[in-house]
């Protein structure tokens, strides 16, 4: 069993168990109230009557490269050694848009396809690639199996697009560069170009933000008080919602070709199972449990933290991880900062505390770069989960006249649309400008 598909042991132990009823979730996350559009945009997405044209049709090269600074990988992560990212290449010499998944994206996910459409259409060639908070990516091409860590991910992202390029067929013909991102990738990118601004090995020109944190820490704490608020704290209430709720979504999974469980996927299949505000507001939480679920096993294990693994009998092949998925499924993103993450790096960085390493995960951390440099841009929403006022005002004065804010689209939940797309496309040419249509 692929510890990228552990969080569905979650689902598939509990979907023949009795159905038990649990108290509808409020729709609220670290005191701030979640606006009921905002949850059914961040679950159902763009419609369908509101999308912008894309081509029927993107060639699609899967790429699979070794990572020469790739740790050991242990033997349960056989299925990973490799990165891999998916190229659309143009049959001329073009620009190349390199686009990075939000957090616990592969390459190929179904945002990300949007994404590559519109580009490829737009004369870019596209490189897709996970998250650096994925698994394949974590065991692959992480330098420390630790993911999480702002400027740590983006000097990893940083080396693994120059591998990537490498590995291009000779054919492609790259005439300019530019990084964006949604949701966590949106500040991964603009990372990466900051890093590339001192190195000057990649001559990125442009960076698009789509729906960014501001402060990593804080937006995850916003997801999981939505989980606590919304599905509850230990194992009773975390298996009620199972019952009720995600049992049916294991038999979907299960009959579907779909080789992961994502986000992408759960919030796909939300139309199948979820009725009510609260239902929306625990498919969001869950979502991202289960990308927690899949870094802190791999930092756990990378770290030798011992919180769910012992780091002198490792799991193996074979081995059943099913305990391990139940035990995980309880813990917070406070569990993983507070045994992996922070544990890791202060042993790693001499001068580093908890709250530095809070500070660090802030954009304000390249704040001067985005201030003063006009190639970078944002798209966010009034209205986006992980952000409150003050980040959203910050994003704002930081930006300038380089950011569209949208009055709707909850967390990513307007890509795609006509207007995003037409903005996306103006800020990489450099020709977007506030409040023009």
């Amino acid at each position: 069993m692929g510890f990228a598909r552990l969080a569905i042991l979650c689902m598939a132990a509990l979907a023949n168990r009795t159905h038990a009823e649990v108290p509808p979730a409020p729709t609220e996350a670290a005191g701030r109230i979640l606006e009921p559009a905002a949850l059914r945009a961040t679950v159902f997405g763009t419609s369908p009557t509101e999308m912008a044209a894309l081509p029927s049709a993107v060639p699609l090269l899967e790429l699979n490269v070794a990572m020469p600074w790739a740790l050991p990988v242990p033997d349960v992560f056989w299925f990973d050694r490799k990165l891999r990212a998916w190229l659309s290449a143009q049959p001329r010499p073009a620009p190349l848009a390199i686009v990075i998944a939000g957090t616990g994206g592969d390459g190929n996910t179904r945002k990300l396809a949007v994404l590559r459409a519109a580009l490829y259409g737009a004369g870019y060639h596209v490189l897709t690639i996970p998250s650096p908070t994925f698994p394949g990516f974590i065991v692959s091409t992480s330098s420390t199996g630790v993911a999480g860590d702002l400027l740590q991910d983006g000097r990893d992202l940083y080396a693994a697009m120059q591998q990537l390029l490498a590995h291009f067929p000779r054919v492609v013909q790259v005439t300019d560069i530019s990084v964006l991102g949604y949701s966590l990738g949106g500040a991964n990118a603009a990372v990466v170009k900051s890093i590339d601004t001192v190195e000057r090995k990649l001559h990125i020109h442009r960076a698009v933000m789509i729906n960014p944190p501001v402060s990593l820490f804080a937006s995850v704490a916003r997801l999981d008080s939505l989980f606590a608020s919304g599905i509850g704290n230990g194992d009773a209430a975390i298996e009620r919602l199972y019952r009720r709720l995600y049992a049916q979504l294991a038999s979907v999974y299960r009959a579907s070709d779909r080789a992961e469980l994502d986000e992408d996927f759960l919030l796909s299949a939300a139309p199948i199972v979820l009725r009510t505000d609260a239902d929306l507001a625990a498919a969001i939480a869950l979502s991202f449990r289960v990308d927690l679920v899949n870094m802190f096993f791999a930092g756990d294990l990378y770290a030798g933290t011992g919180v769910v693994v012992d780091p002198k009998r490792p799991p193996r092949v074979g081995d059943s991880l099913e305990e391990t998925a139940r035990i995980l499924r309880n813990m917070s993103f406070d569990d993983y900062f507070a045994r992996v993450f922070a544990p890791y790096y202060t042993a790693h960085r001499p001068d580093a505390t908890h709250d530095s390493l809070i500070a660090e995960n802030r954009l304000e951390v390249i704040g001067e770069q985005l201030r003063g440099d006009g190639d970078y841009y944002a798209q966010t929403n009034k209205d986006d989960l992980i952000l409150d006022r003050n980040e959203l005002a910050w994003l704002k004065d930081t930006l300038g006249s380089r950011i569209a804010v949208y009055d709707r689209g909850g967390h990513v939940g307007n890509l795609g649309e006509r207007r995003q797309i037409a903005d996306m496309l103006a800020m990489l040419a450099g020709t977007w400008h506030a409040g023009v249509p």
